[in-house]
């Protein structure tokens, strides 16, 4: 039995009726979903079709004869592990072109590479752990090296079958290639270069597509089955011609109207020769056009850059859109609705190779921000990402070559231009420094980035270079205003410290009551309830940062804050209170570094797996059970009241939107769990907390004071209990501490916060990762198995940081920039040696010599932007070897026995099945549950359907900025985009936060209708209908979830008890294993107590999950436990 895909364009369609009307009708072939033969192609159109004996090229050719040009791809999807071992192919190349696909049918490139005598070679070469093909140009002593990776390619690649004997293969780009000289030399010295052999940087940017001509089929076969076996690209088979590209004659230096319209269309030319060489003279002109009609108006309402940026969204997914068709099809996105207390700055990518701009999106405002009558509106400032030529973080080995760009951005030499403005370097935050981005600012009037500079404050006492950075980057960070303060309403109070001069107080303020009520009031009104507020705030006011904790005793002096000296950075008149954040309860999880330390400590392995098989436990039975889903639900995805859903008879395991968002969660969570053993500690078990310091003096040396809050108000007080504390990223082996949480009265008046004292001989937190309490967060945990087990408390290093290098000179912005290139040289290797602390640990552990030498050194990395000290990297400090848990794909790697070790195996397991299942499933299609239909929902099927294109639009414009797949990741906040993406400028807060304005905004459109109870039950209803008609964007059916609730429990349908045991009854006596599950459930002593009302099957799952429960406690049953929990979440995923 083999497969069948034809793929062709949309225009086609009807050309190739008759065709596929050959193969609907013959009876070798049968129609399947796509989604099991091939990756979606944006802009195409796939059809499948299984059949029922082996296929040659020749047979269907003469079944698509006379069919217009399409594409061909046998088989299914490569979604198996490729063997551990592969042998590296090559082969000779008769030449290399770079373009871009102009059609389906057409490949036009603008440059192309051939050999020009016998002493010089153009190759191909495989490499399978790195998993990358590169083309290779020899010359002399040097190779250059052009490498296409997984993240460069796109999902598929074609064959032409257009000239035989030309043996041809085009790899269409995601991003742009790096390129590389490789000396011949016995070192075999890499380094980085930014062309390869003629095709310069606005080439390799621009195109989007490259050709390889093979010397023979041989050579063509190898690479093929490289890109599909190992690279998991789909291979397709059409008559490509290869044509070389018309010049491009149009000008696109000519500025538009406006700065919106430029910003707009400059963003629009970044997708390369497929938009400049195929625009149209008349397309350009209806741009202009555009912009002059659009030249008064402002963003978000800027019809021009409304219009251009829809272009940009459908041709930077679908490579084969034509331009110059849709600029009159396509309708302007809806303008975005602005988030109260948030603003909108321009944004972009900075590479070697250009400038490019990206769609706008929210960004938390900042003090320089907000001062728009001096310094300009937020179009006026631009947030400059620097990245490499693949939009990759920029390593050491760009940074090398690099230097001389980098410092005249930031001296001035070089700038940003949008339109008529150019931007220039200002500054960036402490966040920013660490990702490698910075604020750049057009002159407003006769104010400058410099002007900005001077008004941030007095920094002339601080001449240590970094810390002279770090403070001026304090005006920079994200906040939201609240109260203005009067000198009087603002007092500098002692800190408290040790007798080595070490400070408990170290970033800790006072606040009284009512300041506190009115600052809150004005961040979050909603955060304030009858009997609740939290308790603490990290915020900035003038030259001071760090936190600010309610302060009973203030409670008689009005409004009122009380700062430390610790607190007070530098000198600046700007009394108002601007918040960060306040104190809540996060969930704790395990990772890695956790794991080595605790194992160090004394915790056993088969622990870790307990807690492992917990998670995974959940995770599969959030697939299966409704309770379990509800749970899982509400962690993660809070837009809606999913217990009210289920009590009302919602099967939430069914349900295809809800499905579809439990699904992408226990995607996630798996992946986390492999790629970082990020296992979540219960919410019982452990917090992440906000650190602050006992001001009444009821702590001693070695407690601490911890009250939770509940989702209902009830508070909790941990009593008599012995507490793991650390603070992320833990390298030390003391860096865990072990302290005793103590009821304390005077202390009752904070929760959602971790109280340490201010006696003793040293501050707890510097114990802790050398940390300090100006708004750094606790790794919290009272787990009886791993406080019981962790017995081997290490004594806390010795956190002190380097002397200050200091700057006698006046710092200028020469100086700034020569600091900031030596930060971005050494931050680099913080990654490098955090994984190399990593391997030892596995290897020797944290106690060896080398792994305190390597943890000590990452101290330095970190310490490095307040000290101006580089770190010496060690030279002696090598591993050749890699634990397997790391995945590292440079080294040789060893199966380590470590706990992270076979937590990795045994998850990776089961994430492979996943991930197998993942790519291979069939969506079903969507049905309307007749249910959630009553009568009367066709009255407002119109209004229904005009607000549900509304919504759409929405969400599609949200999809598009922040890059998602689909509406699930929106919701859920599990973004498939960039880990750099995900990282930078709060990408999975902002989003959240657009998808649950939206929402409001509908639940508000809705309610002003004031419509009787019944028609809103109707128009609910009809909402639903037309989304779950549509089948795709269905959460606009649950916008008003509640009134979806009562529908359904109006039906009073009878819920199925232990629906979930039944399944997994079910499924173990289908695969034969109920004989050894009740052999099982004897050895281990299973109570038989709660059975008497279960049917058998339902027995038989309730012993099953009995069985992995009492198997992970101990280390006798860690291996069946494993089994059993493959076997559980193979039952949970075939059930969908």
């Amino acid at each position: 039995m083999t497969y069948l895909t034809i793929t062709y364009n949309q225009r086609d369609a009807l050309l190739l009726q008759k065709n596929l009307q050959v193969l609907s009708v013959s009876e070798l072939f049968t129609e399947i979903s796509t989604k099991k033969c091939l990756y979606t192609i944006p802009g195409l159109v796939s059809r499948s079709f299984q059949c029922l004996t082996s296929i040659q090229h020749d047979g269907i050719s003469s079944i698509l004869n006379d069919a217009p040009p399409l594409w061909i791809k046998y088989g299914i999807k490569s979604v198996e592990e490729p063997p551990s071992i592969i042998n590296a192919k090559n082969g000779k190349l008769i030449r290399a072109s770079f373009g871009y696909l102009a059609t389906n049918v057409t490949y036009s490139w603008i440059k192309q590479i051939q050999i020009p005598n016998r002493w010089h070679s153009l190759e191909w070469k495989t490499d399978a752990s790195r998993k990358y093909v590169a083309v290779t140009y020899k010359n002399d002593n040097k190779i250059m090296e052009l490498r296409l990776t997984q993240e460069c390619l796109d999902k598929y690649f074609m064959v032409s079958t257009h000239n035989t004997g030309k043996y041809i293969v085009i790899l269409p780009l995601k991003t742009t290639p790096r390129c590389c000289n490789i000396s011949l030399d016995r070192r075999q010295k890499y380094q980085r270069i930014l062309s390869f052999k003629g095709i310069d940087g606005v080439c390799l940017s621009d195109c989007s597509a490259i050709c390889l001509q093979f010397e023979n089929k041989k050579s063509l076969d190898m690479c093929t089955i490289f890109l599909q076996n190992i690279m998991k690209l789909d291979c397709h088979f059409g008559p490509i011609n290869c044509i070389e590209a018309p010049n491009q004659t149009l000008n696109f230096d000519d500025t538009l109207s406006d700065f919106w319209s430029s910003y707009a269309f400059q963003m629009l030319l970044t997708l390369g020769y497929r938009i400049k060489n195929q625009i149209t003279e008349l397309t350009l002109r209806k741009i202009y056009q555009l912009s002059d009609v659009s030249r008064d108006e402002q963003y978000p309402k800027h019809q021009c850059y409304l219009k251009l940026l829809a272009l940009y969204n459908k041709v930077r997914h679908d490579r084969f859109c034509d331009i110059n068709q849709e600029i009159d099809k396509i309708q302007p996105i809806l303008p975005s609705t602005m988030l109260d207390k948030w603003m909108y700055v321009p944004r972009a990518y900075l590479t070697p190779y250009g400038f490019i701009p990206l769609p706008i999106k929210p960004i938390r405002g900042n003090r320089v921000l907000r001062e728009q009558e001096l310094f300009g509106p937020p179009e006026n400032y631009c947030r400059i990402i620097i990245r490499d030529v693949d939009l990759g973080q920029p390593q050491q080995d760009l940074m090398r070559i690099s230097e001389e760009w980098i410092k005249n951005f930031i001296v001035g030499k070089n700038f940003i231009t949008i339109g008529n403005r150019q931007f220039f370097f200002l500054l960036c935050s402490n966040s920013q420094l660490r990702d490698k981005s910075f604020w750049f600012h057009a002159p407003y009037f006769d104010c400058t980035a410099g002007d900005i500079r001077k008004w941030m404050g007095d920094f002339s006492h601080e001449k240590c270079v970094g810390t002279h950075i770090a403070r001026m980057a304090l005006s920079l960070t994200g906040t939201t205003p609240t109260i203005k303060l009067l000198p009087h309403e603002m007092e500098c109070i002692e800190d408290k410290v040790d007798s080595q001069g070490r400070i408990f107080t170290d970033g800790v303020g006072k606040i009284s009551p009512e300041a506190l009520r009115q600052a809150l009031m004005a961040y979050d009104s909603n955060l304030i309830g009858e009997d609740y507020m939290p308790c603490v705030i990290q915020a900035r006011l003038n030259g001071i940062k760090g936190v600010f904790v309610l302060a009973n005793d203030l409670k008689d002096r009005g409004v009122l804050i009380q700062y430390r000296p610790s607190q007070n950075k530098f000198k600046v008149d700007h009394n108002i209170l601007e918040i960060i954040k306040h104190s809540s309860s996060g969930m704790a999880f395990l990772n890695r570094q956790v794991i080595v330390l605790l194992e160090n400590m004394g915790v056993p392995q088969h622990i870790f797996l307990k807690l492992q098989n917990k998670a995974r436990l959940n995770i599969s039975m959030s697939l299966l059970a409704n309770k379990s889903a509800q749970r899982t639900l509400e962690q993660n995805v809070r837009s809606y009241d999913w217990e009210r859903m289920r009590t009302s008879g919602i099967q939430l395991t069914k349900e295809p939107f809800v499905r579809s968002l439990l699904l992408l969660l226990a995607s996630e969570r798996l992946k986390k769990l492999k790629e970082k053993s990020h296992v979540q500690i219960p919410l019982s078990d452990g917090r992440m907390l906000l650190g602050v310091v006992d001001e009444t003096d009821s702590l001693e040396y070695g407690e601490v004071f911890i009250q939770l809050r509940d989702l209902n108000g009830q508070c909790e007080i941990l009593h008599n209990r012995k507490i793991l504390i650390t603070k992320n990223p833990a390298h030390f082996p003391g860096d865990i501490r072990i302290l005793n949480a103590v009821d304390r009265p005077a202390l009752h008046h904070l929760y959602d916060c971790i109280v340490f004292p201010a006696k003793g001989d040293r501050p707890h937190p510097n114990e802790i990762s050398g940390s300090d309490l100006d708004g750094d967060e606790y790794w919290t945990c009272w787990n009886e198995d791993l406080i019981n087990n962790a017995t081997e408390q290490h004594i806390p290093a010795s956190f002190n940081s380097a002397e200050k290098e200091k700057h006698n000179d006046e710092i200028t912005i020469s100086t700034i920039a020569d600091f900031l290139y030596k930060y971005f040289l050494s931050s680099d290797s913080l990654g490098v040696l955090s994984n190399r602390h990593l391997a030892y640990c596995a290897l020797h552990g944290p106690n060896h010599e080398d792994s305190l030498n390597l943890a000590g050194i990452i101290s330095q990395v970190v310490d490095f932007p307040k000290t101006g000290v580089p770190p010496k990297v060690p030279t002696n400090i090598n591993i050749n070897r890699y634990p397997d848990f790391m995945e590292n794909k440079h080294r040789e790697s060893f199966e380590s026995d470590s706990s992270l070790g076979i937590m990795y195996r045994q998850v990776k397991d089961v994430w492979k099945m996943h991930l197998q299942w993942q790519n291979t499933f069939e969506e079903q299609n969507i049905i309307i549950n007749p249910d959630l239909i009553i009568e009367g929902y066709a009255d407002y099927i119109i209004e229904a359907e005009e607000d549900y294109k509304y919504y759409t639009s929405r969400i599609n414009t949200i999809l598009s900025i922040y890059n998602l797949e689909n509406e699930y990741e929106l919701i859920t906040g599990c973004h498939s985009c960039a880990e750099e993406e995900r990282q930078n400028n709060d990408s999975v807060e902002t989003a959240s936060l657009e998808f649950r304005y939206l929402v409001q905004e509908m639940r508000n459109k809705f309610g002003k209708d004031e419509l009787s109870y019944t028609a809103q039950l109707r128009k609910a209803s009809a909402c639903y209908y037309v989304a779950y008609k549509a089948g795709t964007i269905l959460s606009f059916g649950w916008i008003m979830d509640r009134l979806m609730s009562a529908i359904m429990k109006r039906k009073q349908i009878p819920r199925e008890e232990h629906q979930a045991l039944k399944s997994i009854g079910t499924a173990l006596y289908n695969q034969g294993l109920s004989t050894q599950i009740r052999e099982q459930v004897s050895k281990w002593q299973i109570d038989d107590a709660n059975w008497m009302n279960y049917s058998e099957t339902e027995v038989l799952g309730d012993q099953f999950l009995k069985i992995i429960e009492q198997c992970s406690r101990t280390h006798e049953g860690v291996e069946l436990a494993n089994e059993y929990l493959r076997i559980l979440h193979k039952i949970a995923i075939k059930k969908f």
